[in-house]
C-alpha cells in the first residue's frame, strides 16, 4: 500500500512509520525540521497551517491510507481535507487523545460513547482534538475513518519528560515528589503497540470506528513509580505532597487527575495484543541508556 503519514519523525509518528515500513511504501509530510532516518521514506514538505503549501504538496498525490499524527488544531484538518485528492477512496486513521473526554459529564474509565468535546484540564488541547475529530467525521465516509484515542503514551524517542524525568531523579538519588496519597489512577500504551494497531487499521483489518487504545491495566501513581524503580533496579525516595495549593504539574510529570479508558471495544476486535507496562518500560529504559538520552542529574 501507499501510505502517507502526517508528521512521522517524532516519537509516536516515528513508531508508526517504522511499523508501516515493513510492508508498505511510506511518505511523510511535515516541515522537514528533523532529518529522515530511513532511505525508503519519501518526504513531502509543508506547514499544515498553510493551505497553499498543503495543496501544492498533495494535489498530485495518490494514497491508499493516511495516518494523521500531527493534527492538533482544526486548521490542520481543514487544510488537509481541502488538499487531499480522492479522499472518498482513502482510509484515514486519526491519532486523537483521551483528552477529548469531558469529565464534567462522565467519570473515568471513559468509553467511546461518553461526551467527547474536550476537557478543560488539558488547557485547550482536548477541545482542539475534539474539534479535529468533528471535522474528520463530516469529511470522510463512515466506512473510511478510524479514530484512535490513547491515554499516556510511552516508549523509545519519547520527548515528553515523563518516564525519563522520573528515572533521572531516581537514578541520581533525588526524591520524587508525589501528589497527594499517590492513589490517582492512570493508563498507558507503548508507542510501538499503538503503531501496530495503526497498521491493522491501514490494512483494513480493523473496522473503521472510534476506539480507545491502551493497556487493559491501570496504575496508581505509586504503582507506576514502583514499576519504574523496579526496572531500574533501585529503591526510590518518594515524598508525598499534600499541599493542594501547589499544582501537581509543577513538580510531577502528570496532572493529578484520573485518566483511564474502557478498552473493551478494541479488545473485542481481537487486534489488541497484550502489552505489559513492566516489559515495555524495561525496553524503554534500555533504549534511553543506549542512546544517551537519559540525564542522571536533572535540575531540582
Amino acid at each position: 500500500m501507499r501510505i502517507l503519514v502526517l508528521g512521522g519523525t517524532r516519537f509516536v509518528g516515528r513508531a508508526i512509520v517504522d511499523a508501516l515500513l515493513h510492508d508498505h511504501e511510506v511518505s511523510v509530510l511535515n516541515r522537514a525540521t528533523r532529518p529522515l532516518w530511513d532511505r525508503r521514506l519519501t518526504q513531502l514538505v509543508a506547514d499544515r497551517n498553510d493551505a497553499g503549501q498543503m495543496c501544492r504538496a498533495l494535489t498530485a498525490a495518490r494514497y491508499d491510507a493516511v495516518v494523521d499524527v500531527s493534527g492538533t488544531e482544526p486548521a490542520h484538518i481543514s487544510n488537509t481535507i481541502r488538499a487531499l485528492p480522492r479522499r472518498e477512496s482513502v482510509r484515514y486513521v486519526y491519532i486523537s487523545s483521551a483528552a477529548v473526554y469531558n469529565r464534567l459529564s462522565a467519570d473515568p474509565p471513559f468509553a467511546e460513547n461518553d461526551r467527547a468535546d474536550g476537557d478543560a484540564i488539558w488547557d485547550g488541547y482536548g477541545e482542539a482534538k475534539a474539534a479535529c475529530e468533528t471535522l474528520l467525521r463530516d469529511a470522510f465516509p463512515s466506512g473510511s475513518l478510524t479514530i484512535l484515542r490513547p491515554p499516556y503514551v510511552y516508549g523509545p524517542h519519547n520527548a515528553e519528560q515523563r518516564e525519563q524525568f522520573l528515572w533521572a531523579r531516581m537514578l541520581s538519588g533525588r526524591p520524587v515528589l508525589v501528589p497527594g496519597d499517590g492513589g490517582t489512577r492512570i493508563q498507558f500504551i507503548d508507542a510501538r503497540a499503538l503503531a501496530r494497531i495503526v497498521v491493522t487499521a491501514c490494512e483494513g483489518r480493523l473496522v473503521p470506528d472510534v476506539y480507545n487504545v491502551g493497556e487493559r491495566s491501570t496504575y496508581s501513581f505509586l504503582e507506576y513509580l514502583h514499576i519504574l524503580a523496579r526496572v531500574a533496579e533501585i529503591v526510590p525516595r518518594l515524598v508525598m505532597v499534600t499541599d493542594t495549593s501547589i499544582r501537581a504539574r509543577d513538580y510531577f510529570p502528570f496532572r493529578d487527575a484520573e485518566l483511564t479508558l474502557d478498552v473493551s471495544k478494541l479488545a473485542a476486535t481481537g487486534v489488541m495484543e497484550g502489552s505489559h507496562l513492566v516489559e515495555g518500560l524495561a525496553e524503554t529504559l534500555a533504549w534511553f541508556r543506549r542512546h544517551g538520552e537519559l540525564k542522571h542529574a536533572p535540575a531540582p
